[in-house]
């Protein structure tokens, strides 16, 4: 399933929901008020992700309007993006994305030279796969005079993040350690996701424990991300029963929230309950109106036999990511390509897994470029990027998966078979291409 974007910003939005605090705190009372509850009204946790949703939005609308009186107000446009990134963390809606996008504009547009929401561009940019932007406002941050110690610490979990979507594991690894060492519940999550895609999924369940110990009963969004990632990381492994355990805690911690419920579905269609797994996504499809739901729901109506069902739903996914891919590419590309490797043409596929490539070529997009390149029929050049991708710490299922097959194209049956061994190791129940890589 196609959730990589959905996963990145929901961290960045969990993260930002910790800073923005900090930011509207220090900037006066009246952005204080705008970021709590209104008198009277009940926390997020009460009624879930829709209530959750509800009080971004009123977040929202109050800021908005704040900006719309102060016409020179950089700051209060630097909160706006900020909560609008929590709504995209929540969301995944690309007219989210748009959203925070216009209001940076409006505040660099304002804000002096050398000023301006600078963290909050750069966790946007990030969140959206523009590395080169993101780091060139951290670049600026590190320029400016004043820093508070929450936005160093945030600027150098960014640029560790970067570091690993870039496939530089060393310098990943280094700061995510230094930051977790120093604040704990600052990169905790993120050292445990880096440990769980080099090879060592029983730290990173550790560190998610350790996390989850952490995390304030009176923020359901947080708990519910952690947990959700002890489900990846147990489907990682081939646990689906425990995966399910995990992930049906964290809908109890946030009800309604369709990332969960997504991969609530996946498990079900991993053990057999396909009508089950089809009717979430069918209600997937109706609320949260996304396209990877729509890919997923075309899957399962194959198996069910549904073909023409099927690929009414085939048609309208492609058209929703070739818009997606025409508003903001890089977000998209690493998305909508596994569309195309499921569904589409082969050649597409490739040019954009090539192009996710050129923007982050951490272990993840070779993955996916191994498999358009064997898609292709150029087994040559995807077992050249497997064998590099294996030359670095990162290791997961569909890594030694795509090696494997690789291995087979070429007539390597050894190499195929030592591949396939490792792969069983990471998780004896592998059942293909899925939101591993």
């Amino acid at each position: 399933m196609a959730s990589r974007l959905m996963i990145g910003a929901a961290a960045l939005a969990v993260a930002a929901a910790a800073l923005v605090v900090s930011q509207l705190n220090r900037s006066g009372g009246d952005a204080t008020t705008s970021a709590t509850l209104e008198p009277g009204a009940r926390a997020p946790s009460d009624d879930g992700y829709a209530a959750l949703l509800d009080q971004i939005d009123r977040r929202i609308d109050g800021l908005r309007a704040r900006a719309n009186k102060r016409s020179d107000d950089w700051l209060t446009r630097m909160h706006l993006s900020t909560v609008l990134l929590e709504r995209v963390g929540l969301t995944n809606q690309i007219d989210d994305v748009a959203r925070v996008e216009e209001v940076l504009d409006e505040a660099f547009a304002i804000a002096p030279d050398g000023t301006g929401p600078l963290l909050s561009a750069a966790r946007f940019n990030f969140s959206i796969h523009r590395l080169e932007v993101a780091e060139s406002y951290l670049d600026k941050m590190d320029r400016a005079a004043l820093q508070r110690r929450e936005e160093q610490v945030a600027a150098r979990l960014l640029r560790a993040e970067i570091a690993f979507q870039r496939g530089q594991y060393e310098a990943a690894f280094a700061g995510l350690t230094a930051v977790a060492a120093a604040n704990p519940s600052a990169a905790m999550v993120e050292l445990a996701l880096y440990h769980a895609k080099t090879g060592d999924p029983a730290k990173a369940e550790v560190l998610l424990a350790d996390a989850l110990s952490l995390a304030s009963t009176k923020d359901p969004r947080r708990r519910a991300w952690i947990r959700l990632q002890l489900g990846l990381v147990a489907m990682d492994r081939g646990q689906p029963l425990v995966a399910m355990a995990h992930l049906q805690q964290a809908d109890a911690e946030l009800p309604g929230w369709w990332l969960v419920q997504e991969h609530i579905a996946e498990v079900h269609s991993r053990i057999g309950n396909h009508g089950q797994a089809t009717a979430i996504y069918e209600e997937l499809v109706r609320s949260a109106d996304l396209p990877q739901h729509l890919d997923a729901l075309a899957n399962a109506y194959q198996h069910a036999g549904r073909d023409d069902e099927a690929q009414e739903l085939i048609t309208r996914a492609a058209a929703r990511w070739e818009a997606q891919l025409g508003r903001f590419p890089e977000a998209a590309m690493g998305h909508g390509l596994q569309h195309y490797l499921q569904f589409g043409s082969p050649q597409r596929a490739l040019e954009l897994a090539l192009a996710n490539y050129a923007v982050r070529p951490g272990g993840e997009a070779q993955v996916l470029l191994a498999n358009a390149y064997l898609q292709s029929g150029k087994p040559a050049e995807a077992l050249e990027l497997v064998l590099r991708a294996l030359a670095t710490p990162y290791r997961t299922a569909g890594l030694h998966d795509v090696a494997a097959r690789a291995h087979a194209a070429m007539g390597n049956t050894a190499a195929e078979q030592e591949q396939l061994v490792l792969r069983a190791a990471i998780n004896p129940s592998y059942q293909g291409r899925d939101h591993t890589h």
